[in-house]
């Protein structure tokens, strides 16, 4: 029956390398320049110092902060600016513009500006409002003023200067005027490496590829041996899949700076992006020699080897990961995956036991399947019954466990049981309907399967598994073949790459004694997927067709992958028991038994 129900919790999970290994290390990588509020500069105003004022300054200062208080924003910034006149305090007409800001007042913030900057010529966050305030009013010449004037402020930091200038940039708004006005500040310095470097950044988030793709260059070579221009040239070729380039450039920078550890972090994220398993954890190894207890290393080097089926190299990563203090749950909760699959069950069970945090439920359902594998049942069920009762969040998920778990050991009523109780409740759900259709089937209750199918089909016509399950089931267990070409069709037009339905498209053809269409599907089903039971499926309509030797070959080989598969198996059983003598030798032969 198709789709297959794969379970997440049958075996140990599945470890996404590539997932887990980009997001936990990628914390460890330079960070971004964080944009910058739009409405106050980002330093608080410190406060106004009364001696020495007379009581008419005093008044009106005390009088702008109760107007600010009750909200009469402009009372207050009139207030503020006669006061910052009569005291020529910078720091009171940073107050008025604050005022002007509160009231999106734009006049009264340019006039508050202009009084600050003349009061304080090298202010940084009067030159920041007033960018904001020429960028909000399209004035994009009067903002250009403001933003060299940030940059020039900052001589001794040309990096951070950049970054703020690019963060306000980006509150244009729209993509062609952040671009248009990074790219006329960048003509002011065109022998800035920092400047192109911004440049870049904003062209990538405008989706600008080839200006950012030139200004990084250009920044890498006005300063050859700067990192920040690197990693984004390499990032952005990733980005827009253009993955030999940027293998080529970051073995061509790791050749130059062989121990620059930002480098090395984007070389080891991109081999796992590859699934070079191995060479990544070589990547991250050899980070570990110069941080042999940074956590996130020593999680990702445990994830490859758990990947690559190093139990040893995963127990010892993950248990000094585990012995740093740091990430101690995800540390116990691997290692009770990889004593699991070391078969270790004491073990995986202790390890298990000590999860809290975001992998506790799903190490309690380890624990239960653990329990069940074991022969306690009734611990087992215990388990997955009390996380149930903790709460509704994860009842469904909690009730097709505890199905099949019961399934594992052969209780199929009882399974059944479960997913009745389950749909009393929620009557409606459509995984537990579907759940229930595939053990339906299973018991050949066809029937039963039918009407769960259908209802999900009747809340969402276009359900395509639900829609080949029962397309498949009709094929495979009755002889209402056309009707089941109509549900398949209906599924293939949602997922026209799905092996499965392609599978199915070529069981049904093949049911109708059309096999040139039907080995078309499955040819293609095949290629999609590596698969015993389409591999079966192919194999007959080939010997249906007298091609009995490619029937053969396509038994042979996937009985090279999958020598369990219960019903490849039985299908060459089958085929045997009915072939003539010299054939029945080929089908033992293919099937690798004397």
């Amino acid at each position: 029956m198709h789709p297959r129900r794969f379970s997440r919790f049958r075996t140990t999970a599945s470890v996404p390398a590539g997932l887990l290994v980009l997001a936990l290390v990628g914390g460890m990588a330079p960070a971004q320049s964080e944009p910058v509020s739009e409405r106050a500069p980002p330093s608080e105003t410190p406060p106004v110092e009364m001696v020495g004022l007379t009581a008419d300054q005093v008044f009106m200062i005390l009088a702008a902060e109760l107007a600010a208080r009750r909200g009469e924003t402009e009372v207050a910034f009139a207030y503020y600016m006669d006061a910052a006149e009569l005291t020529q305090d910078a720091r009171i007409a940073e107050l008025a513009v604050r005022s002007a800001i509160s009231g999106d007042d734009s006049a009264a913030i340019d006039s508050g500006v202009q009084l600050w900057l003349e009061l304080d010529p090298s202010s940084l966050s009067a030159h920041q409002v007033g960018a904001f305030s020429r960028i909000k009013a399209s004035d994009h010449e009067g903002a250009l003023i403001h933003l060299m004037r940030l940059v020039d402020l900052t001589p001794d930091d040309p990096d951070a200067a950049f970054a703020h200038a690019a963060a306000i940039i980006t509150r244009a708004p729209t993509a062609e005027t952040r671009l248009g006005l990074m790219q006329a500040l960048a003509d002011q310095y065109r022998e800035s490496a920092h400047a192109q470097h911004s440049l870049a950044m904003v062209a990538a988030s405008a989706r600008q590829i080839e200006i950012a793709d030139a200004a990084a260059r250009r920044a890498l070579e006005l300063s050859p041996q700067w990192n920040k221009p690197r990693l984004f040239l390499v990032k952005l070729l990733i980005s827009e899949d253009r993955r030999e380039e940027a293998r080529l450039l970051l073995e061509e920078y790791l050749g130059e700076n062989p121990d620059d550890q930002s480098l090395r972090l984007l070389y080891g994220q991109f081999l796992v992006e590859e699934e070079e398993f191995s060479s990544a954890r070589d990547v991250f190894e050899r980070l570990l020699r110069n941080r042999p207890k940074e956590p996130d290393v020593l999680f990702a080097v445990g994830i490859l080897s758990l990947q690559l089926d190093d139990l040893e190299g995963a127990r010892l990563y993950f248990t000094r990961l585990y012995d740093t203090g740091e990430r101690r749950d995800e540390a116990a909760y691997y290692l009770g995956q990889t004593e699991e699959r070391a078969e270790q069950t004491d073990l995986a069970l202790q390890w298990y036991e000590r999860v809290e945090g975001v992998n506790a439920i799903d190490s309690a359902i380890r624990i239960a399947f653990l329990k069940a594998s074991s022969g306690d049942i009734a611990g087992s069920r215990e388990i997955l019954q009390g996380l149930r009762n903790q709460g509704p969040e994860n009842a469904i998920l909690l009730y097709l466990i505890e199905a099949e778990v019961l399934e594992s050991v052969g209780s199929d009523e009882d399974a059944m049981a479960v997913y009745d109780r389950a749909l009393a409740t929620y009557p409606d759900d459509e995984t537990l309907l579907y759940a229930r259709a595939l053990a339906a089937v299973k018991r050949d209750r066809i029937e039963q399967a039918e009407r769960d199918l259908r209802r999900i089909i009747e809340i969402d016509p276009d359900h395509a598994d639900a829609l080949n399950a029962l397309g498949y089931t009709l094929a495979d267990r009755t002889d209402r073949y056309e009707e089941a070409l109509v549900l398949i069709e209906r599924a293939y037009t949602l997922k026209p790459d799905e092996p499965a339905i392609l599978d199915s498209m070529g069981w049904v053809y093949f049911r109708l004694g059309q096999y040139e269409l039907a080995l078309d599907y499955l040819e293609r089903a095949l290629e999609a997927m590596s698969d015993g039971e389409i591999a079966a499926h192919l194999g007959e309509v080939l010997w249906a067709m007298d091609r009995h030797p490619e029937a053969l070959a396509v038994w042979n080989a996937a009985l090279q992958e999958h020598p369990e598969h219960p019903y490849l198996n039985e299908v060459i059983q089958r085929y045997r028991a009915q072939s003539a003598p010299g054939s029945e030798t080929r089908v033992q032969e293919a099937e690798g038994r004397p």
